[in-house]
């Protein structure tokens, strides 16, 4: 089964595009590709988690009724 894919839109100046558009060239990434790898490494280098919801049973209200 595919895993469900978000979209980013990324923008940048002219220059800067032109410089990513070429080393993509160069070196045979895809631009998507390669700006998807690039964020997962920055956040594996960052140790950056999200931490899942925690299932404590019961209802979210539970406890807060008067």
């Amino acid at each position: 089964m595919a895993r469900k894919r978000n979209k980013v839109t990324v923008l940048l100046d002219h220059d800067e595009y032109q410089r990513f558009e070429s080393y993509c060239e160069e070196r045979g990434y895809k631009k998507s590709t390669l700006i998807a790898r690039l964020i997962r490494e920055h956040l594996d280098e960052q140790r950056f988690q999200v931490q899942g919801e925690l299932n404590l049973g019961g209802s979210r209200l539970e406890g807060l009724e008067k």
